[in-house]
């Protein structure tokens, strides 16, 4: 679901926040994976995701197929960083961090972009009109999500995905 909050709000609520994972991600590091059923140039995301879904596994393990997979919403995200933020360039970083608090884990993805007028597409995509020139499935299916909040940084360069443990995050809609 589409959070109306910001980072500091975030840290509050899930509750003396831990960094337990940083990840510096830099596609052209990656691997070939023949088994991979993502298109060409996304060998690295098959990987990565994986690999961050097995970490997480401890605290949200009923929710990995949420997570990651063509219709995951951290496969989404790391992709919308790679694809818009980065115009596919593999020697572009991407930061993954994991924080994790006495309420709940968050996750967040930043990219180097330029980011991305995040008021006026929360604003259209909420009054369903168009919201981005091209795409934007992965956007409406982040938003539609009940299990975990969604929200961006004010210039759109870092995605947050929030869990609280008791699971209550409706009062927090954008």
């Amino acid at each position: 679901m589409l959070l109306g909050i910001n980072a500091t709000r975030a840290y509050q609520l899930i509750d003396q926040p831990q960094l337990i994972r940083t990840d510096q991600i830099f596609p052209k590091e990656f691997p070939p994976c023949p088994n991979s059923p993502y298109a060409s140039g996304y060998d690295w995301l098959f990987i990565y995701e994986r690999q961050i879904a097995a970490f997480l596994e401890k605290w949200l393990k009923p929710y990995r197929w949420e997570l990651i997979g063509q219709r995951g919403i951290i496969c989404e995200a790391l992709s919308n960083a790679f694809f818009h933020a980065h115009a596919k360039d593999p020697g572009k970083l991407i930061l993954l961090r994991v924080l994790l608090g006495k309420a709940g884990i968050m996750v967040e993805i930043e990219d180097s972009g330029r980011g991305f007028p995040v008021s006026r597409v929360v604003e259209s995509f909420m009054n369903n009109r168009r919201y981005f020139s091209s795409a934007g499935n992965g956007f409406r299916l982040m938003a539609e999500n009940t299990n975990f909040g969604v929200f961006y940084s004010p210039a759109g360069t870092i995605f947050y995905l929030l869990h609280l443990f008791s699971g209550d995050l409706t009062e927090m809609t954008a």
